[in-house]
């Protein structure tokens, strides 16, 4: 179970394409974002994709929380130390001290443009960023991730495994002041 919650974690980040020589992210680095999320994933032995549903809060000096809400309810929260896991007890539990996919994670959210062209090679398009892993670790994980962008910052991220399944991310995010009512 610990492993699926990771993989599903996991999926929900990445995809952009890029062309240029240094492409621009429309990534908000500002420090704080949130919104709510809708996360598909495409299995090829199932007809119809496995949906979850939650909404998630980046802090640039916390880091990432990501709360399911359905089907299952759970909270992770992303650290440049790991992903960790609420407990029923309130406190979290370490899933994994990897620092490299939190790293990873992190770089998304924040638009560190250096960190994510380390391992991947990014092309864009008009307003997706397509990212093709040069570590072979990642590579084992994705074949690409694509990022649909706009002003406000990420949209949608694909994840495309090596044996045909996908993850699709919906991400909307709200301002701060929708939320501090």
């Amino acid at each position: 179970m610990i492993k699926l919650r990771l993989f599903l974690m996991l999926l929900f980040f990445s995809a952009h394409s890029s062309s240029a020589d240094s492409p621009s992210l429309s990534l908000d680095a500002s420090g704080d974002q949130q919104g709510q999320f809708i996360q598909q994933k495409h299995l090829k032995v199932l007809s119809q994709p496995f949906v979850t549903k939650g909404n998630y809060h980046y802090q640039q000096n916390i880091g990432l929380v990501w709360n399911t809400k359905l089907p299952l309810v759970s909270e992770l929260k992303i650290t440049s130390e790991g992903v960790s896991e609420r407990q029923p007890d309130g406190n979290f539990k370490t899933l994994t001290n990897n620092a490299q996919f939190s790293e990873l994670l992190l770089a998304l959210f924040s638009g560190q443009q250096q960190s994510l062209q380390q391992q991947f090679t990014l092309t864009q398009q008009e307003n997706t960023l397509t990212l093709i892993p040069k570590v072979q670790q990642i590579s084992q994980i994705f074949e690409r991730i694509t990022l649909l962008l706009s002003e406000q910052g990420i949209q949608k991220i694909t994840l495309y495994e090596p044996q045909g399944n996908y993850t699709t991310i919906l991400l909307s995010q709200n301002s701060l002041a929708d939320t501090q009512d």
